[in-house]
């Protein structure tokens, strides 16, 4: 029998706060022992710093604590890019107000930059490993899980589960859906069918969930606020769908003119800042730089062996479409023949089905150029990492739309001049989403919606999936 673990509905609601506090504290105590441990290791000429227990125990976590209170990071369940964003925001003020705390209050008479800045990097691991671990385990468990029922079971219904299925933040347990006609024959076969959207409160006021999820955008005005006003004396959440998909809404603030009863929204086009392209580009840079060294022993060993399978060959410039339209040479490992040229013409003179695939695609999944050794970086995504070099050069970045060569430029039509506004990426939505197991016509909406609603976050969230996927060569070939 499957052991069963606390949702919401049965005491999760007060256990899930409780046990992040927990945690927190703990990880806050064991970041000041270790960065204790560095200034008392690395200060051979002067006395080690101490703090009081006052201030080790309990002053210091608790004003981490506090702003991560204040970030709403104990009793909301949101996606995993909205909590470590919040938590990123936390901390950094909680590191500003340890600096009051051991500058200006010299706690244990004297303080210590080296402990600061060491606490400081520490305080960022151990929260954040902590945070992602229990964040795994729970999603493993099925525990602090949210019940909910949709109202609407069509295709958006169905896109909204798939992203809490695949996002660590988000536990939502489907106990039923609303529907008069359920579009998905999926999601009617999967749940309970409670009745119409014209009994949804009398439904919800009889089985107790708290939160619903509205996925109906094409539901008519008039008829949604009638919706929303039976259903909320019942419910303690409502989430909304609105009929906004496709819109730029990543960076999006609300504005509420009580007066009139208006919501504005009020958007935002980040990359059209000049601060924020500063951001990203130093970001690639710190990363890329970073990264390199980690994997300075893997690049050496792939050129080493890349060079004797291709007889000296090691690097293989191709030519794609950059920022502003122009071209540049894309690096990566050399894994087709010599002669690849040739060898396509011919090979797709011979097979017609093989041609379609390539005007389709501008890919083969059998590509008759393709070396052993080649099939194998390619499968793993290990061909792709000399573009670290086009990162240093400005000519690509770590997070970006797919780099295209020039005949796939009428493919993008008018959405080309949201690719030509960025920098194209090592890897991207598209990257992470499947890659050649996508359409064309999915590969230029991810790359648009990209571009359209660009954050840091949204970069340090790919790179993240990034890692995932090419573990799993999740559509890779």
């Amino acid at each position: 029998m499957k052991r069963t673990y606390p949702g919401f509905a049965h005491g999760g609601r007060y256990l899930y706060p409780l046990l992040f506090l927990a945690l927190d504290y703990a990880a806050i105590l064991l970041a000041e022992y270790a960065a204790l441990g560095v200034q008392r290791g690395l200060s051979f000429h002067t006395s080690p710093f101490a703090l009081r227990h006052s201030y080790l125990y309990i002053w210091i976590p608790c004003v981490y604590q506090l702003f991560l209170f204040r970030s709403h990071t104990y009793r909301e369940m949101r996606p995993l890019i909205d909590i470590m964003r919040t938590t990123c925001y936390a901390l950094v003020f909680g590191a500003l107000a340890t600096v009051c705390i051991l500058f200006l209050m010299a706690p244990g008479g004297g303080t210590s930059r080296l402990f600061f800045a060491a606490f400081f990097l520490f305080s960022f691991l151990f929260v954040y490993g902590e945070r992602y671990a229990a964040l795994c385990i729970m999603k493993r468990l099925d525990a602090f899980y949210e019940p909910v029922i949709l109202i609407g079971a069509g295709k958006t219904a169905e896109r909204v589960l798939r992203f809490y299925a695949n996002d660590l933040g988000c536990r939502y347990r489907v106990r039923g859906i609303i529907d008069d006609a359920p579009v998905s024959q999926r999601l009617a076969e999967k749940y309970l069918l409670y009745g119409g959207v014209a009994k949804a409160a009398r439904i919800l006021r009889h089985t107790g969930v708290q939160t619903v999820i509205i996925t109906a955008p094409g539901m008519e005005k008039d008829d949604l606020q009638r919706l929303i006003e039976s259903i909320q004396p019942y419910v303690r959440n409502i989430l909304l769908v609105p009929d906004l998909i496709g819109t730029p809404l990543a960076s999006i603030d609300t504005q509420t003119l009580f007066s009139e009863e208006i919501l504005m929204l009020c958007l935002r086009n980040n990359l059209a800042r000049r601060r924020n392209r500063i951001c990203k580009r130093i970001f690639d840079i710190t990363c890329t730089l970073l990264g390199g060294l980690l994997l300075s022993p893997l690049l050496l060993l792939l050129t080493i062996i890349v060079a004797i399978d291709n007889r000296g060959h090691v690097i293989f410039a191709h030519q794609r479409v950059g920022l502003g339209g122009k071209l540049f040479p894309c690096y990566k490992f050399q894994t087709m023949v010599r002669n690849a040229d040739v060898v396509l013409k011919e090979y797709l003179a011979a097979h017609p089905e093989a041609r379609a695939e390539w005007e389709a695609n501008f890919k083969l999944k059998d590509d008759p150029r393709v070396t052993k050794l080649g099939a194998f970086l390619r499968k793993t995504s290990l061909d792709e990492l000399p573009q670290l070099l086009n990162v240093l050069k400005g000519e690509m970045s770590l997070v970006g739309p797919r780099p295209i060569v020039t005949k796939e430029i009428p493919r993008y039509g008018e959405n080309f001049r949201e690719y030509a506004m960025v920098l194209p990426g090592i890897t991207g939505m598209w990257q992470v989403s499947g890659r050649s197991d996508t359409t064309y016509a999915e590969r230029v909406s991810m790359d648009t919606w990209y571009v359209r609603n660009w954050s840091v976050w949204i970069d340090i969230m790919y790179l993240i999936k990034t890692f995932s996927a090419v573990v799993h060569s999740k559509g890779a070939y």
